[in-house]
């Protein structure tokens, strides 16, 4: 994973060069045998191909600009598309699937058109690798928060013992401690990102342990951020 960060340094913003290698070395450690499932990822391919092999994109708006993003992003990286195919219709379970080349190894990219809030891939029932996902705010009117504890807490139960969430803008916890809930964080840096914030900074957490209430944990923790907050 270190070696695609270094292919893609004139890609990457100076700024994020060294967070983005850390977390090449973080996730390349786990060596974990399970897809990177991506929320909201718009064609954001150059930071997902640090991540692993089989990335499954989910982001429910503009379904086929966000795929002529994906194949220029792939192209702009120094990929190549070895294959194409769709299987049923784009937001109706349907998937579009792109395998390319990048650094000698064939990466399966698998988009979803759907709201990521509720919808569950079929490739990561069984569990992701990374969790990811920046400025979680949604683009469409139906769509849900990612922020939300019923989202959050769906999503961090899918992720590996080992494994990762690796965020910006959208916090593991803002009052309870990342260990309360089943994380410990190992690197902070930044990772660029379409946001009027520019200076948020992304964070890589890994999972060391299951916890069974965490959805009730984020609720509390969503509660205790909005009692600080008025103080």
């Amino acid at each position: 994973m270190i070696s695609r960060v270094r292919a893609l340094k004139d890609i990457l913003e100076p700024e994020e060069f060294d967070f983005m290698l850390k977390i090449a070395e973080e996730v390349g450690k786990a060596n974990i045998d399970l897809p990177v499932l991506y929320a909201g990822s718009g064609g954001d391919v150059q930071h997902a191909v640090i991540l692993g092999n089989k990335l499954v994109f989910i982001d429910s708006h503009l379904p086929e600009t966000t795929l002529s993003e994906i194949r220029s992003n792939i192209e702009s990286i120094g990929g190549e598309i070895v294959e194409e195919r769709r299987m049923g219709e784009l937001g109706f379970g349907g998937k579009h699937i792109i395998r390319f080349e990048f650094c000698n190894d064939i990466i399966e990219l698998i988009y979803y058109a759907e709201d990521a809030t509720r919808f569950v891939p079929q490739e990561v029932e069984r569990g992701c690798s990374v969790y990811f996902v920046k400025v979680p705010l949604p683009k469409e009117p139906k769509v849900g928060s990612l922020t939300s504890p019923e989202s959050l807490s769906r999503a961090l139960k899918l992720i590996a013992l080992g494994g990762f969430y690796l965020e910006r803008e959208c916090p593991l916890c803002r009052a309870l401690k990342p260990e309360d809930l089943g994380f410990v964080k190992v690197a902070s840096g930044y990772i660029s990102a379409l946001s009027v914030n520019y200076n948020a900074k992304g964070n890589l957490y890994r999972k060391i342990r299951e916890v069974g209430n965490i959805y009730e944990l984020l609720k509390l923790d969503l509660e205790l951020s909005r009692g600080n907050r008025y103080k």
